[in-house]
Formats: C-alpha cells, sequence, structure tokens
C-alpha cells in the first residue's frame, strides 16, 4: 500500500459508518469484480467504495456463496450481480493448479468476461488460532488455492486474497506455492500481515493480504499508510448506538450465570473476570484466555469480532455499560458496515453472527484496492495519483 494513500479525518469514517442511504455505485468506466467466497460482501464494499473514490463505478461480475441465506444479503446489497450464483466455488473452478482449463472452467470465463480484480477471502477456520484440533493441516486450507486456480482461469489485472495470519504456517506451504504460481503466470505478488486497528477500524484484528498484479511491475509492495492520530475505540465506533427492537439491534439472552458475571464487572467496573468467578474448565490459572467473560473498554479498541460475538464464553464481548453482550448491529460497526447496508432479510442470530464475524472489514479492501486502482491511474497518466482519499 502505496504511501500515498492515506485514511481522512475522524468526521469522514464516522460519517461514513453512519450514513442509512446507499450511495450509487454505478459510474463510467466500471471496475468490473469477481469475489469468490465472497459472504455477505465485505470485500466488495471496500472495493465499490474505492471505485467511487476514482470517480468509477462497479461491475460484479461474478461472486459466489455457498449459503443461500448469506448470498441474499449479499444479493440486496450489490445488484445485479451477473450470473447470480449461491454454490460452491470448486463447481466454477474445477480444474488443478497447473492444469489445463476444463469444460466448465472454459464457460465460466466466457460468461465472465474481462476482469479487474479477482478478489477472496477463502474459509480460514483450518489457520486459525483459535483452531487447536486440526490448525495448519485442515483440508479446507487448499480452498485457498482456487483462488489461485481461479486467476490461472480468468487472468485477472488484480488478485487479492484475505486469510488469516496463521496462514504462513499451513504445513502443506499453501502460500509458498500460491506466490510461486501466481509469479509463473506473470503477476508481481507481495504479501503481508496488517494490523487493521492502524488503518481505522476499531478492533484489534489482524489479517493477512496477498496482492498480485500485471498493471505494472513497479507497483510497491504493501506498506502500511501512514498511522492514524490515535487508535480508534469502541466509543468511536458504536457509542452512538442504543439495542433496538430487531435480531439485528439486539443481544442474545444471557443465562443467569453469565448475567451475574456481567453485572458482578460493572458493579466493581472491572474488565476481566477473576478466576473464582468463572466456569470451572477456566480457571486454570495458565490458560491464555484471559479476555473470555471479558468486559469490552470504551476508550480501547474492541477485541477481535469473530463468529462468537453473541457470547461472553468466545472472549470479551460483554458491553461495556451493558449486562449484555455485542449486538449484531453493534458488530456489524466495529466489522466497518455502514448503517444502510442490509441485513433485514435475517431471522436468525446464529446467522447474523456467522456472517459479521467471517467479513472482510470493508476498510480493508478499501485501502488495498484503491491503492492499486490510484497506482494504475498514476501510470496512465505518467505520473502521480491526484487523489489520495481513503475511507
Amino acid at each position: 500500500m502505496s504511501r500515498s494513500v492515506s485514511p481522512q479525518i475522524d468526521g469522514d469514517d464516522r460519517a461514513f459508518l453512519r450514513k442509512r442511504r446507499r450511495p450509487s455505485y454505478d459510474g463510467a468506466n466500471p471496475v468490473r469484480i469477481v469475489d469468490l467466497f465472497s459472504g455477505c460482501g465485505g470485500l466488495t464494499l471496500g472495493l465499490a467504495e474505492a471505485s467511487r473514490a476514482v470517480q468509477r463505478g462497479i461491475d460484479v461480475r461474478l461472486a459466489a456463496e455457498w449459503d443461500p441465506e448469506i448470498w441474499d444479503v449479499y444479493t440486496a446489497n450489490f445488484t445485479p450481480v451477473r450470473p447470480h450464483i449461491s454454490s460452491d466455488v470448486r463447481q466454477w473452478f474445477d480444474g488443478k493448479v497447473g492444469a489445463r482449463r476444463t469444460n466448465r472452467e472454459i464457460s465460466t470465463r466466457r460468461a465472465v468476461g474481462p476482469v479487474d480484480f479477482l478478489v477472496g477471502g477463502p474459509p480460514c477456520q483450518g489457520h486459525s488460532s483459535l483452531n487447536n484440533h486440526t490448525r495448519n493441516r485442515d483440508p479446507k486450507n487448499v480452498l485457498y488455492e482456487r483462488m489461485v486456480r481461479a486467476a490461472e482461469v480468468l487472468m485477472p489485472d488484480q488478485v487479492i486474497i484475505e486469510n488469516v495470519p496463521s496462514l504462513r504456517r499451513d504445513a502443506s506451504g499453501v502460500l509458498e506455492r500460491s506466490v510461486d504460481r501466481l509469479e509463473r503466470l506473470g503477476y508481481s505478488v507481495s504479501h503481508r500481515v496488517f494490523r487493521l486497528v492502524e488503518l481505522g477500524v476499531a478492533q484489534l484484528r489482524a489479517r493477512h493480504v496477498l496482492v498480485a498484479t500485471t498493471a505494472n511491475r513497479t507497483h510497491p509492495p504493501l506498506t502500511t499508510p501512514p498511522p492514524l492520530r490515535a487508535a480508534r475505540t469502541l466509543r468511536w465506533a458504536i457509542g452512538d448506538l442504543s439495542a433496538g427492537s430487531s435480531v439485528f439491534e439486539t443481544a442474545g439472552e444471557l443465562t443467569g450465570e453469565n448475567k451475574a458475571r456481567a453485572r458482578w464487572l460493572l458493579d466493581h467496573n472491572e474488565y476481566d473476570l477473576p478466576n473464582a468467578r468463572r466456569p470451572p474448565c477456566h480457571r486454570d490459572p495458565s490458560h491464555k484466555y484471559k479476555s473470555m467473560y471479558g468486559r469490552l473498554d470504551w476508550d480501547k479498541p474492541a477485541q477481535t469480532i469473530t463468529t462468537g460475538f453473541g457470547s461472553p464464553g468466545q472472549g470479551r464481548y460483554l458491553h461495556p455499560a451493558e449486562a449484555r453482550t455485542l449486538t449484531p448491529h453493534e458488530a456489524a460497526r466495529i466489522q466497518f458496515f455502514p448503517d444502510w447496508f442490509d441485513f433485514s432479510n435475517v431471522t436468525k442470530r446464529r446467522l447474523l453472527q456467522e456472517m459479521i464475524g467471517n467479513a472482510v472489514p470493508p476498510k480493508l479492501g478499501f485501502l488495498v484496492g484503491l491503492d492499486l486502482l490510484s497506482h494504475v491511474v498514476s501510470v496512465a497518466a505518467g505520473g502521480p495519483p491526484t487523489r489520495a482519499a481513503a475511507r
């Protein structure tokens, strides 16, 4: 990420998150996007905002999400999408990496056409530090290479792949193989880990990003943009929100024991639950999960939002001022989804937690996408980018 791209003042991001009306992503010379493992659309939204910042629209040529209910959220926010798909990515890209295109892949390429950005966040549970069973050897880890296969089939100008930092320790060497194959295809590849709090996201989340580009060989490696004056806090992200009546605006019901734990933290102005008040299985003083049953602090960034944000036993997800966990709306804000983003099709709390917790924060896609788009504009114009906007 080049130094010419820097975060705007707090007010611009604050206004973006609180905006209730969807902006138009129509425009001249639209950026053609393929989003695989799309989830509810965090990466697509980030690219849409990056495109809007350089006065271009978007054209989602293909998006893939296997869960039809999550897919409904994607299409509610990004329409029209062609071709529509709610299925396994491997149904569209079914060949082996390095092999000739299959008949299905030839049809996919013909249907999709030219692509500016291929993006995706393959399932990361196999790499996650929270996965103590199959970490670094989970069969789902090979889904990362479906992104590489899609690049072989579609040959997009830019590729962005997002995952957890521990991807780098995958026992099968999936990252190394992917970099090697993309470079053999002619891409210039760089990758690194970003701490999202440094990018203006109000949570302690770290993500690995790989970028492959054919736009210009001189594109600089991914670097950290100029830091914010101070980390954005939970209060900055959700201080204006309060619980409502819909499933999106209410927290799940706590058990009697967990409500007592939450009240104890509030009454004693504490943030970590003492061992004596934890469940027996969490009383071992050597355990590494001190944040479980913890209370959030208004004046600090939130813990990483995961699919467990509705359970105090899954992390530091108790509200700083009320005896409850975060609502899906609050979690979405912390993940950098604006208020206009439409989750209204979802009536199941578990599903909201899954799609919000697994989403790529749009701010990450925005900054990486804008950096790439600005560099393309710069090369075409023969000079440095004229627009250094970053939401």
